[in-house]
């Protein structure tokens, strides 16, 4: 069974598939799977896997090997045993930040990655963070790009042409639910504006919106506000225009994001 019905799910069902293993039964706490329909349509079709949506784990049975997991409808409180001898569990992601924690670096309780300025610095002189340590969890291309990102400012530090203030000195940006966090999570401005890697900031959702309109708001005035093409789903990330901070005001205090 794989607790767990987004992409890395899936993933999880084809690595058991192709090792031999069926899988049972794939777990989401959410009303709605958290993958893209097309994938759950493929992976009910050809693969045959049922999604249990709307449930959560609550026992496991077995004495020294696992023979059943039991799960719990949430809107009924209904439970039921499923039989299976190996659990996946997979989803509600945090980065990898044992070497941050060590280093002493300050985390953004809401991601538990380090917080970084648009430019990927963190608390830290010369220390830059990127990818999955800065939010959980993306693709690994767009990790990439925000390596390829953060090897500019990088190079600039190294140079001593990175300006622009000490680290901190920037606008917090922060989400409101359903948002859970939104990273980076400082603005730093400089020419052309606090510009994130792919002029995206990443955010994670707690709650699925289908037409999701954003709106950024500082010391009580809206500063922009756009309805997105694309949803908001729990397990994915949400990306969010970089231009709808773009008339923030470095001394007015914190940025805040909503969906509506």
């Amino acid at each position: 069974m794989v607790l767990g019905a987004e992409l890395v799910s899936w993933s999880a069902v084809l690595t058991l598939r192709h090792a031999g293993c069926r899988t049972a039964l794939m777990v989401s706490g959410h009303h709605r799977p958290e993958s893209p329909a097309p994938v759950g349509l493929l992976g009910r079709v050809v693969l045959g896997v049922r999604v249990a949506a709307g449930h959560r784990l609550v026992r496991v049975v077995g004495h020294g090997r696992l023979e059943a997991v039991e799960i719990e409808e949430i809107a009924t409180g209904r439970r039921r045993a499923v039989a299976c001898d190996t659990l996946v569990v997979t989803g509600d992601w945090i980065p990898d930040n044992e070497l941050a924690r060590s280093g002493g670096l300050q985390l953004d309780p809401a991601s538990l990655s380090p917080l970084v300025d648009t430019d990927l610095r963190t608390s830290a002189p010369g220390v830059f963070a990127a990818g999955n340590l800065v939010h959980p969890v993306d693709t690994a291309d767009v990790a990439a790009l925000a390596g390829r990102h953060a090897a500019d400012r990088v190079r600039a530090w190294l140079d001593g042409g990175a300006g622009g203030g000490p680290w901190g000195s920037g606008v917090r940006l922060r989400a409101e639910p359903p948002l859970r966090w939104v990273a980076p999570g400082l603005l730093r401005f400089g020419p052309g504006g606090p510009t994130p890697p792919r002029r995206r900031f990443v955010a994670w959702t707690e709650r699925e919106i289908r037409a999701p309109r954003v709106r950024a708001r500082q010391d009580g005035r809206v500063l922009a506000e756009r309805r997105l093409p694309w949803s908001a789903s729990p397990g994915r990330a949400f990306r969010i225009p970089a231009d709808l901070v773009g008339r923030a005001d470095p001394d007015a205090g914190d940025v805040r994001v909503e969906l509506r």
